[in-house]
């Protein structure tokens, strides 16, 4: 099958019986040209087929409003919420959105330069970035806002929550129910909100004298047998409360334990993903406010764009406990 040519705005103008700039300028709702004119124009062109080159676009106006989002995981239903407010929110500010999944579990070099490969003008990334990002940052002038994990680089902006006291929060919900034998699931301790996460649960533990157990993936990325360390750990010593890093993560361990018939303990995840995506098991869970939170991203980076030069943000929301039926 022969590609059809694409309509460009020369042959718009030249149906219409204007200049090609007259069409540009319809195009751009600008103010110096008819009203009947404008819609005439852009008839003709709905009539042509005829659609906007952004790049072509970015090129006369030196803006391509475009924000690159980048993950690692294409499945983490977390990553999908986020971005569809990011992109509801942005959307509202006359911007799109480019979604790059990449391998790594770490914003690199070639990661940041594909974004700008693609005309990007700035960067939100749910991934924690590396030693180069911030010289880069530096070098190009497009910014990088790390999101939903704390950023321990200076000069990356990064917007996250509390995941401190999100470790706190699930911890007081099972001492409350007289847990003595704690087991935490988590991600590798290099994730940041991971090790935080973990961090405020054993601290809150500790306060009553009782150690946390861990099941956590060794380095970001590689495979976590879950099933295997989860019966593991039943054999040697049965939890009777179980605080999963996300949502997913506790939903995997309780398939795990009914699956084997063992003795269901506590389950808190963290996420409050059923907030948006209707589940038949009400998960207790740690959650915030993902479209603030969204949004609180979307004006930083945008911030940025517009050349403030502001000292990095570094914003952390507050996080709650979301009653269910596992806690």
């Amino acid at each position: 099958m022969a590609k059809k040519l694409r309509v460009t705005i020369k042959d718009v103008a030249r149906v219409a019986g204007v200049t090609p700039q007259t069409v540009s300028r319809a195009f751009r709702n600008a103010e110096d040209i008819n009203k009947e004119t404008k819609e005439r124009i852009l008839q003709i062109a709905s009539e042509m087929g005829y659609v906007q080159n952004a790049s072509a676009r970015s090129l006369r106006n030196g803006s391509s409003k475009l924000i690159a989002i980048i993950y690692d995981n294409i499945m983490n239903s977390y990553f999908s919420i986020i971005t569809y407010y990011l992109q509801d929110y942005l959307r509202g500010k006359g911007y799109s959105i480019l979604s790059i999944s990449v391998t790594d579990n770490v914003l690199k070099e070639r990661d940041y330069l594909t974004a700008l490969e693609h005309n990007a003008e700035g960067v939100i990334s749910f991934l924690q970035a590396d030693e180069n990002i911030a010289r880069l940052i530096n070098t190009y002038r497009v910014p990088v806002l790390v999101m939903g994990r704390r950023s321990e680089d200076e000069g990356v902006d990064s917007v996250y929550v509390d995941d401190v006291e999100v470790g706190k929060i699930a911890a007081r919900r099972f001492i409350e129910k007289g847990c003595k034998n704690p087991l935490c699931i988590s991600e590798a301790m290099d994730i940041t909100c991971a090790y935080d996460r973990c961090l405020g649960f054993k601290e809150e533990f500790k306060g009553v004298g009782v150690e946390v157990r861990l099941i956590a993936r060794e380095r970001p990325g590689e495979d976590l047998p879950l099933e295997e360390r989860l019966l593991q750990a039943y054999k040697s010593n049965p939890p009777d409360a179980i605080f999963c890093f996300n949502d997913i993560f506790a939903f995997q361990a309780l398939y795990v334990i009914e699956k084997h018939g063992l003795k269901i303990p506590l389950i808190i995840g963290v996420d409050n993903i059923q907030q948006e995506i209707f589940l038949p098991k009400r998960l207790t869970t740690v959650g915030w406010d993902k479209r603030k939170l969204a949004q609180i991203s979307a004006n930083a980076i945008l911030s940025r764009i517009s050349g403030s030069e502001e000292k990095l943000f570094s914003v952390k929301e507050e996080v709650f406990l979301v009653e269910g039926v596992t806690a």
